[in-house]
Formats: structure tokens, sequence, C-alpha cells
């Protein structure tokens, strides 16, 4: 925590359009983190066997962005991060933190970092646990002090900062966490589940620091399953599944763009076996539900549809076009990858 001082499945990564040639002209300077064909195999005596936790992983973090690692359970999240700050060496392959490489002690030294499952001495308090981590940074008992009461109150933890760890709650004891990454200024923070046991009010607080941190020049590697909350703050995601990168970019490159239109209607009950035919003959999928009828239509279909409805009397209520979510995305790779 805080600036550190000591089923393999094939699949087709998503080519997103022009990546390439973004990432190439990127200097090395301008890269937080850069993985290599990193690979991380675990024996498994029983089955005479091993297993890929991480297969042939190829990424780059640029500087100054949030960056969003999203996998299923499993997926080699963990053991990624793990590997990228040397609490474990890979099987093959390489990393490196702002050029250095991860087995090197020095590449740590501008890292904050928020585990999982973040432990600490309970009989302590938030001010004494968030002021070691400052002092371990290299601060003056002074500096360490006024660093982590700055810390605490930009995390809404000020007013606990005299508590025991053991009286206060999962949520609060993921900030203390949050705490001790930052109390450092890190230039870059590694999350993995940060925004585990807090409330909605604690992650739009956890939220809105993030992209203070990065207007600040920040790098942000942040892992987490709150997808809604990665499609908000994220400048780009990867998406791992069995090990494997299966898609990456901008959220709004991995979303899959629809055609399709999503219409509400109302008073058909008057002309069921019309509705039912114009939707059949446009390969419209229709529900009723009381007095309105939901129509999935083709985008270019929507029009004759609602024209032809409305001639017999029927009442437009809504037209939305549908779009895909970083969730609905993540779900549909994921998906790809099994069953490939």
């Amino acid at each position: 925590m805080g600036p550190i001082a000591n089923n393999l499945i094939s699949s087709q990564t998503i080519a997103i359009p022009n990546l390439d040639n973004f990432m190439a002209s990127i200097t090395s300077e301008d890269i937080a983190i850069s993985i290599k064909s990193l690979t991380k195999l675990y024996s498994v005596p029983r089955l005479k066997t091993k297993r890929a936790a991480v297969r042939d992983l190829t990424l780059d973090v640029p500087s100054g962005e949030i960056f969003g690692f999203l996998g299923p359970n499993g997926a080699g999240k963990t053991t990624t991060i793990k590997i990228i700050l040397n609490f474990i060496e890979p099987t093959d392959g390489a990393a490196s933190l702002f050029g250095v490489p991860c087995g090197n002690d020095d590449a740590r030294i501008p890292v904050g970092y928020v585990p999982e499952q973040p432990y600490f001495p309970k009989f302590l308090t938030t001010l004494e646990v968030v002021k070691a981590h400052g002092s371990l940074s290299g601060f003056g008992s002074k500096d360490s002090r006024i660093k982590a009461e700055d810390v605490l109150r930009d995390l809404g933890m000020y007013e606990h900062r005299h508590t025991p760890l053991s009286k206060l709650s999962k949520g609060m004891t993921q900030r203390v966490a949050v705490a001790t990454a930052l109390v450092g200024d890190p230039k870059l923070l590694i999350l993995d589940e940060p925004s585990s046991g807090l409330d909605p009010v604690g992650r739009k607080e956890l939220r809105d620091l993030l992209l203070s941190l990065k207007s600040r020049g920040k790098t942000i590697f942040l892992s987490s399953h709150l997808l809604s909350e990665m499609e908000a703050i994220c400048d780009r995601v990867a998406v791992l599944s069995h090990g494997r990168l299966v898609g990456q970019g901008r959220p709004a490159d991995i979303i899959k763009n629809s055609d399709q239109a999503v219409v509400v209607m109302a008073g058909l009950s008057h002309m069921d076996s019309l509705w039912r035919l114009d939707a059949t003959s446009l390969s419209a999928e229709f529900e009723s539900d009381g007095p309105f009828v939901r129509f999935t239509v083709a985008g270019d279909s929507a029009y004759h549809l609602i024209s032809n409805l409305i001639e017999h009397g029927g009442k437009l209520v809504s037209v939305v076009p549908q779009r895909e979510t970083l969730e609905d995305a993540f779900l549909r790779l994921v998906e790809l990858d099994v069953a490939a």
C-alpha cells in the first residue's frame, strides 16, 4: 500500500481502428505501464498439468489516463497486477513501469497500490495508519501528518482520524486503504476493486477524487466490477477473459453501435391483428404490457411502423434508439471468448 518500498481458451482480440497507429506514436516516457507477451502458468499437480492465469498479454497504459482493467472472476486481473508490482514472477514475458523493469525495486517507488482486500492492524487509528505510510514514502513526521490529514479530508474521513480501525465499517476501511495509496503523492495509482464496500455516496466521492487526480497528471490503473463506474470515468479499458486480452480501446470504441430502436405505442387494442401483422412483416420483436406495446425494430423500419400504426389510431409514447452499454459489451466479449 502507498508507494511501495519493498482453461486455456483461444480467442481473437477485438481490433480497435487506429489503435495500433496511436500506440506506435507514443514514446516510452508516455507509457506508465508496459506489458509484453506476459504469461503466468501455475502447476496443477493433481492433474499433472499447468493452468494459465495470464496468457500472452500485451498491453500499454498511457500516462495521465484512467485505464480500466475488466474481466470476470478468475480472468487474471489480480495476477497481472501482482506481476506488475513484482509480488510474483511471470513464467514468460516482461512488464515495466515508466520504462523501468518491474523486477527492479525502483520501478515501484512512484506507485500507490490498493489491494482487493486491504488489511491493517485494528488497534491503530485512521490517522496513525495513513501517517505511517507517509513515513514509509520518505516524509518526515510533521510532513507525514500534514499529508495524511489532507488526504483524509479529500476522502471524507478526517472526522474519523482518531477512530481505531476496529470501529470502522468496511466502506470506511476501504477509504483508509485508498488514503494510504495517495499519501505519498504517487505518479501511478493501481487500484484493485477500490469501490468494494463503498455506498453510492462513497463511490461518487471516489469517482470525483480519481477524476481530480487525473486532472493533476496522475495515471490510474483501475480494476473493478462496477462497469457503469468504469464507463463514466475511464479513458481506455481492456477486457480480459481466461487470461487473454479479448478487447481494448476507448469505451466508445468497444461499445457496439446498434441500428435498432425501441418503440412504445398505446391505443392498439382495437387493431390487435393489424399491429401484429405489421410487426411481423418488419421482423420486429414485440411484447404487450397492459395498454402499451413495446416494439424492437430496425432503425430504418421504425418510421414505417410508427406511421402505419398512428394512421390507424395508435398513439406514440416513446422512441428510444438502442445503445449497448460497457457492461453489455463486456458480457458480449466474454461470451464470445467462452464460445471460441
